[in-house]
């Protein structure tokens, strides 16, 4: 008797026991679950965003979110530290960038992800970029000034990084000659501004070729922006993709569910990459929190496989004599 109560209390332990060990475990089994979203379009500090990559970091470990790029525009100077932040926090680090182009009559905006950094060519082309948005910034100060409005180049960010018209919308505010940045570039800063100034772009090809030649993949950014019919995009892509186009960011705040469907089916007709992103900068009254591709829509974490694929093949080729 005694024999058989050992042997059912033996029998109940051991149940407890597994369910104590299986509640211990099922955190770890789930963190895939959680961790399952990405976000492949961010900015920091060294471009026009407000924050820093480390903070960005931070802030993309606390939503849970497995892997991101920081697509500074037409700078890679986050890079390599926010590599090595990443591996700190446990979080998969993608280098990017973003190039604005300019296709026919209007300015386009690449996505570039995986580039080797020190491929001579990418550091010259960022180099003329960068020197076309520091003219265009001389340009809008000078008008300014005309104006006997007291903003200089001093009163812009210095250091790495880039510097544009978000800047001087944020020197307006801080000398209180405008309200909010918004009204800095209705009033100064638009296209048809009293201040405005163009700048000169690279050709959309041109911004391929060099994103291709550094080992990364090329990708056209938030197409909804674009604004033109389906039938207008799809030929649009068709030509991009004659001039080495890998991708398209189907998931941004931007593209509405009726054009993020469409695109999901051209790309997959077109054998192109889905990739996705917040386009976050973390201004007050963004409407991209990072980690949210437009509404509640997350960026799938297994599209990461399928760009990793082409970034690897990418490089392979490069590499190949």
């Amino acid at each position: 008797m005694i024999k058989i109560i050992l042997a059912k209390f033996t029998i109940s332990l051991n149940f407890f026991l597994n369910l104590t060990q299986l509640a211990k475990k099922t955190p770890n089994q789930t963190t895939p679950t959680l961790m399952s979203h990405i976000d492949l379009h961010i900015h920091s500090t060294l471009s026009d965003g407000t924050s820093s990559p480390a903070d960005i970091i931070s802030k993309a470990r606390d939503k849970g979110i497995s892997a991101i790029s920081i697509t500074d525009h037409d700078t890679m100077d986050a890079y390599p530290d926010a590599i090595l932040a990443g591996k700190k926090a446990g979080i998969e680090i993608i280098p990017g960038v973003e190039i604005t182009a300019h296709h026919q009559d209007r300015s386009l905006h690449i996505l570039g992800f995986g580039l080797q950094q020190n491929t001579p060519s990418l550091i010259s082309g960022l180099q003329l970029i960068q020197a076309a948005r520091q003219d265009r910034n001389r340009r809008i100060l000078d008008k300014l000034q005309g104006f006997n409005l007291p903003i200089s180049f001093d009163d812009l960010p210095q250091g790495r990084g880039q510097t544009g018209r978000p800047h001087i919308a944020k020197a307006l505010v801080d000398n209180g000659i405008v309200r909010n940045e918004q009204e800095a570039f209705a009033k100064f800063l638009r296209k048809n501004g009293a201040a405005y100034a163009s700048r000169e772009l690279l050709p959309v090809r041109q911004a391929i070729a060099m994103i291709s030649n550094a080992g990364g993949v090329a990708v056209l950014a938030h197409p909804g922006s674009l604004k033109i019919t389906e039938q207008d995009l799809t030929s649009l892509i068709r030509q991009l993709m004659d001039d080495g186009l890998c991708g398209i960011e189907t998931y941004h705040p931007m593209n509405s569910e009726k054009t993020v469907q469409f695109l999901l089916k051209l790309c997959h007709t077109s054998r192109l990459i889905v990739t996705g992103g917040s386009d976050f900068h973390g201004r007050e009254g963004d409407k991209s929190p990072l980690g949210e591709a437009g509404g509640k829509r997350r960026v799938p974490a297994h599209l990461l496989t399928e760009l990793k694929s082409r970034i690897s093949k990418n490089q392979a080729r490069q590499e190949s004599p």
